[in-house]
């Protein structure tokens, strides 16, 4: 299965999130496209202030506008948006008109719930989301999950893996559900002798917020910027089970999710949709329920055989363009 995007022209608009919109971008060079990325809002403090006490719909309005000012001259094959922050009617017009034969390619991992977008479905020429909820509500939507990365299964994890340090690695963005969720799983822990790896991802501002709130929450398990890729895949290498959240308002399964079943892991979830999945084993992946914790132990004394996603990287890019 080969993609070939040679002399193709792509202008990519996705969120700055980690290092994934690079890692897309160099894949999509290395296969023979010309990128040209662009974030879908600006990240500097200008974009606080303006959410705070402007008007973000025309700031946002604005914002896309430019990018088709810096890209005059460059004649497009695709549009490649992924979730697209706000993005306007007047930039998608605009750039249709100015590309009547490009192609328009839309890619949500966000749910409709947290990022509407309904408005915008029959704006592209196909439209892909990875939240099974949002499949049942519009059919016009194709399921793509998210993807793997290659490090995953690297010789240095691989060696990692041989020293395993903590039973369970629980690692998300601060959400206060997730933090609730945290202490009971942390007295769980403690109750049963079991080692915790916590990392909670905040900034300095949502982590003051909170505080003044009267959200007395535990430093120690929080990090203000996002974790080394190298850090990240130590602890879970070292790890029995990687514990996954999802936000109340999304079903999609995350980036670590793929990761953590291509790579042979455990997965602990209160994601029942998972069931739904080609891949999913009931051995490898425990769905929390009523149960609360009580079924974690015999899960993590329990032995599985590995299975495949089948969700790389090269296939997820493979889907989103071999037909366009």
């Amino acid at each position: 299965m080969e993609l070939d995007l040679k002399g193709k022209n792509i202008l990519f608009i996705a969120p700055v999130f980690y290092d994934y919109h690079t890692i897309i971008k160099d894949r999509l060079v290395g296969l023979g496209a010309n990128v040209f990325f662009y974030p879908e809002r600006d990240y500097s403090l200008k974009f606080s202030f303006v959410s705070n006490f402007l008007n973000l719909e025309e700031f946002q309005t604005k914002h896309y506008s430019k990018i088709l000012e810096k890209t005059i001259g460059i004649e497009f094959d695709y549009l490649f948006v992924i979730k697209g922050y706000k993005i306007s009617n007047v930039f998608i017009e605009a750039f249709r008109a100015k590309y009547p034969k490009a192609t328009l390619i839309m890619h949500q991992w966000d749910s409709h719930a947290n990022n509407p977008y309904s408005h915008l479905l029959s704006k592209f020429d196909v439209f892909f989301s990875f939240d099974k909820k949002d499949i049942e509500t519009y059919p016009t939507l194709k399921y793509l999950p998210n993807f793997y990365l290659d490090d995953i299964l690297s010789s240095k994890v691989e060696n990692d893996k041989e020293n395993i340090i903590y039973d369970i690695f629980f690692i998300a963005s601060f959400l206060p559900e997730r933090y609730r969720i945290l202490m009971n799983l942390k007295e769980f822990a403690d109750e049963n002798n079991l080692k915790l790896k916590v990392v909670l991802y905040a900034s300095y501002k949502t982590y003051i917020k909170e505080f003044l709130k009267g959200n007395r929450m535990n430093i120690k398990y929080f990090i203000f910027s996002p974790l080394k890729r190298e850090k990240y895949l130590m602890f879970w290498a070292q790890s029995k089970a990687i514990f996954d959240i999802s936000s109340e308002k999304q079903t999609g399964l995350s980036q670590r999710v793929i990761e953590t079943i291509e790579g042979g892991k455990k997965l602990i979830t209160n994601n029942k949709l998972i069931a739904k999945e080609e891949f999913y084993s009931p051995e490898q992946v425990l769905t929390l329920n009523e149960n609360g914790f009580n079924d974690i132990i015999p899960f993590l004394n329990k032995s599985f055989t590995k299975t495949k996603t089948n969700y790389s990287l090269d296939n997820w890019l493979f889907t989103i363009f071999s037909k366009y």
